[in-house]
């Protein structure tokens, strides 16, 4: 009898049969995505820990297994950081070397999946303990409290009947009554790996190669499909055990379904102290390498190297430090072909269901945005940005980009931090200075953008208002990549004079100022560039699909009738509407420079065209810092355009003349 062989047999005696089947008895986590308040999870009973060396020892002997030393593999532990700067730093170090950190203890029955839990020895305002598997040979950082609980023994993959066995010694309910099916594992599943932007995961070579794909056009695992058509989804995985599937997102702008793939988020599967990570690729297709014969928690969590995703949280402002995550289950059975889709949530656009949405959508923005930058020749932004996502600022749609986390600053004003973090709150709560002081913090040590996803409406709660805010936000980071620190620093002061300035939600001149400003040129310029990105590419993505667009008072541009709103909105920018307290910035100055069309709403003729987004970004150098010094610039370096004397001369009417008006 071979190894197989025996290990089962004696499984078949030890343990009653079960039938696998698909996921029909899985535990989802507590269904709170419709309202605002976050829920706790409630622990159950503390288990015997199954993974002690005693107990894996005594589970190899039960089946027969000698070949085996069993000695401590891993070590369960927990921290207590005293402070935000601490939580920050203990989670840097657990990333750095690959390794999880959960809030809950693991040794515990979970009676219900929340979305947070707190030790009820720890105020809610205070760092609860957080919990990790670690190596033998892990070094907790210094200065923060630390404790081993125990030494475990995790085994290889080819000995999971023993994982069965040693749950079954410590009463585990699910492996007592679901024994059986084999010890050992067939052969190995190849784990799906993260690729370069540009990339996918390719499903038969089983490796990373080219999207290859025209504008419009994404890779599907097979070939190349419009990006409004679904995506197919890749076969299960050969092992029932293995978790393989798909991670969803709803795109309430293009309706199809399933919606399209989260793009390369880490996917965490966890059962007891047995943990791996992987992550979805270019579909949003996941397959784990380990077996979980019984139930095991898969957890999303908002993060890849080109992001972190991080949401504004309750009471438990600390939490805001956690990047952004959902368990979307527990599943047992056949865990071979998961499917999940991050929906909106109909009840309310502060619903909590809908940050995970957004939080979703932002991450897949980030690498829609990337690979536009290498369709169209500008910079890609900085890896690694810390984006915070809100519903707490002072307007719906709000978002900055100071790049705090990237250039080390280390001062954010109160007017910041009220203004696109957590205006509401601070205004309806008396401990304002706790909030500020908190989020300071917080934007000292992580904050490279904000975004605030909450909208007065649900019929306004759309796909392409997520996107096209964080395009715009993202082509600034992209700026900051070719202008270099300097000239950033100095447009982010800029825009920070003026919040300081004009602080208040009902200040009409908040967040830019006035058109007098010493800082209104530079901010002119900075935010002419944004706000073309943002709805060119929002257009580039929708056409269409894309739902009405307003960037001034009363001025709407509807969609249907084969209408382009992300443009139409730039070509119908009015320089001289007087209910708009910015019209100094020209915000379709560049869509200008690229079409070949006359304006109709305004009694000029449109005479320059075939400029391009590279060309555009190339001219926006560290030493241009006012919209005559790109002028200038643009003209010097595009020479060849048969409309470049327009521009040095002006006829283009509505460019640097009509669009940058004498200041009022």
């Amino acid at each position: 009898m071979n190894l197989q062989q025996n290990l089962s047999s004696k499984l078949a005696l030890l343990l009653p049969s079960c039938v696998t089947h698909p996921i029909i008895d899985s535990m989802p986590a507590v269904n709170s995505d419709g309202d605002s308040t976050e829920q706790i999870t409630i622990l159950g009973a503390q288990r015997s820990n199954p993974y002690t060396v005693a107990n894996m020892a005594q589970a190899y002997n039960n089946l027969g297994v000698t070949n085996v030393t069993v000695t401590a593999n891993n070590q369960y532990v927990r921290f207590l950081p005293s402070s935000v700067v601490q939580l920050s730093v203990l989670d840097s170090v657990l990333e750095a070397q690959n390794l999880e950190m959960f809030d809950a203890p693991m040794d515990y029955d979970v009676v219900k999946e929340g979305d947070y839990y707190q030790d009820p020895s720890i105020p809610d305002s205070m760092v609860t303990w957080q919990y990790a598997v670690v190596p033998t040979t892990f070094q907790a950082p210094a200065g923060i409290t630390y404790q081993v609980l125990s030494a475990i023994h995790i085994p290889t993959d080819t000995y999971v009947g023993v994982e069965t066995e040693a749950e079954r010694l410590s009463s585990i309910q699910d492996s007592i009554a679901c024994g059986g099916g084999g010890a050992l594992s067939i052969a190995p599943v190849p784990n799906v790996v993260q690729c370069l932007s540009g990339y996918h995961w390719n499903l038969t070579t089983k490796q990373c190669v080219c999207d290859c794909c025209p504008t419009g056009y994404q890779y599907n695992g097979t070939q190349c499909v419009p990006i409004t058509t679904p995506s197919t989804i890749p076969p299960p995985s050969a092992d029932q055990a293995v978790p393989a599937g798909n991670i969803t997102v709803t795109d309430n702008n293009l309706n199809i379904t399933p919606g399209p793939g989260v793009r390369n988020v880490r996917i965490i599967a966890k059962r007891w102290f047995k943990i791996e990570r992987s992550y979805t690729d270019n579909v949003g297709h996941f397959l784990f390498t380990k077996r979980f014969k019984h139930k095991v928690k898969l957890v999303v969590k908002f993060k890849n190297d080109f992001c972190n995703i991080r949401s504004i949280r309750g009471v438990r402002l600390w939490q805001s430090l956690y990047v952004a995550r959902k368990t979307i289950g527990v599943y047992s059975g056949n865990k071979s072909n998961i499917l999940y889709n991050f929906s909106i949530s109909p009840n309310s656009t502060n619903a909590r269901g809908n940050s995970f949405w957004t939080a979703a959508t932002v991450i897949n923005t980030v690498q829609e945005q990337r690979d536009y930058s290498v369709t169209y020749a500008f910079s890609a932004p900085p890896m690694g940005l810390n984006i915070y996502i809100t519903n707490w600022g002072s307007f719906e749609g709000l978002a900055s980009t100071p790049l705090f986390g990237k250039r080390f600053w280390q001062n954010a004003p109160t007017s910041f931090i009220n203004t696109y973090l957590v205006y509401s709150v601070a205004n309806a709560i008396p401990v304002v200075g706790f909030y500020v002081s908190f989020f300071a913090t917080i934007a000292r040590v992580r904050l490279d953008i904000a975004i605030d996803y909450h909208r007065g409406t649900m019929a306004a709660f759309t796909s392409d208002f997520i996107k096209g805010t964080l395009y715009h936000e993202l082509c600034h980071a992209s700026q900051y990549t070719q202008v270099g620190n300097g000239w950033y620093t100095n447009f982010v002061n800029a825009e920070l004079n003026q919040i300081v300035a004009h602080p208040g939600k009902n200040d009409p001149f908040n967040p830019y100022g006035i058109s007098t400003s010493p800082d209104a040129p530079l901010i002119a310029l900075g935010e002419a560039w944004g706000y073309h990105m943002g709805h060119f590419l929002a257009d580039q993505r929708y056409g269409t699909s894309a739902s009405s667009q307003i960037e001034q008072p009363g001025n709407t541009f509807f969609t249907g009738g084969g209408a382009h709103p992300h443009i139409n909105v730039l070509e119908g920018f009015d320089p001289n509407l007087t209910a708009d307290p910015f019209r100094w910035i020209p915000k379709g100055l560049m869509e200008d420079l690229m079409d070949n069309t006359n304006e109709t709403n305004f009694p000029v003729a449109d005479q320059v065209a075939g400029f391009t987004i590279a060309q555009m970004f190339n001219a926006l150098q560290p030493s241009v810092f006012t919209l005559q010094d790109y002028r200038v610039m643009l003209i010097q370096q595009n020479t060849a355009n048969t409309t470049v004397n327009q521009v040095t001369n002006f006829k283009c009417g509505r460019l640097f003349g009509a669009r940058f008006p004498a200041r009022n």
